[in-house]
């Protein structure tokens, strides 16, 4: 079977409240699949859990210990509140994500600089580069980190809610932006969302139940 990911005997509870009981689950590799759910029913825990955060039975990522396929450098994680606690530039910041496929001691390329600079282009905060990350809004930071983990050149990309601090059109631009992104270097997508329009051009969905963490997956259904 070609999935991206594969669980089982996963249960994580916080005190005495169940939030996610999974018997088994297998999800699919080469689409986007959108997790979504009333509040609490556990979609960012169900990210967290896939890379390894809360034990399970079985953790399988392109049939690999998923440990490992993390190690490697092939997932990227995109939360909704990242720290920044750090007097780094955007620019600055977004090449942190070309340091893992850096040697020792060597610093990014102009070709790495280049590509940052274009991303930056591409979701419309060319003219921030210099600036230090603390003067961003929250949708300005947002887009920041999802393009420093892009940096990452991953094969699969966690999105926990990256766009709830983004006004329509800056949610619309990153939509099609990521689609194209993942065309272009055909990688998988998991992404937590409440957004219609993000559900609506996933190729699946998992719908996540919040009364003791009960899962259905359902495929999305389209006119």
């Amino acid at each position: 079977m070609n999935d991206l990911f594969h669980i089982s005997g996963l249960k994580v509870a916080f005190g005495q409240r169940v939030v996610l009981d999974i018997d088994n689950l297998h999800i699919p590799n080469h689409a986007t699949t959108a997790i979504i759910g009333p509040n609490g029913a556990g979609k960012s825990t169900l990210l967290k859990a896939l890379i390894g955060q809360y034990p399970s039975r079985v953790l399988h990522c392109l049939n690999e210990d998923a440990a490992q396929v993390l190690k490697q450098g092939k997932i990227a994680w995109v939360g909704q509140h990242e720290v920044f606690a750090t007097p780094l530039t955007l620019l600055e910041y977004v090449l942190l994500g070309r340091y893992p496929h850096l040697g020792w001691l060597s610093r990014p390329s102009a070709r790495d600089i280049t590509y940052a600079e274009t991303l930056l282009a591409e979701f419309e905060l060319a003219a921030f580069a210099g600036k230090r990350l603390q003067a961003l809004s929250g949708g300005e930071k947002q887009r920041v980190s999802l393009i420093r983990n892009l940096q990452f050149l991953p094969k699969i990309l966690l999105l926990d809610e990256i766009t709830s601090a983004l006004d329509e059109a800056n949610k619309r631009n990153v939509n099609e932006l990521i689609h194209h992104y993942v065309r272009d270097k055909n990688i998988a997508v998991l992404w937590v969302t409440h957004d219609k329009d993000e559900i609506n051009h996933a190729d699946n969905v998992i719908t996540l139940q919040p009364h003791a963490g009960e899962m259905q997956e359902a495929r999305n259904e389209r006119a």
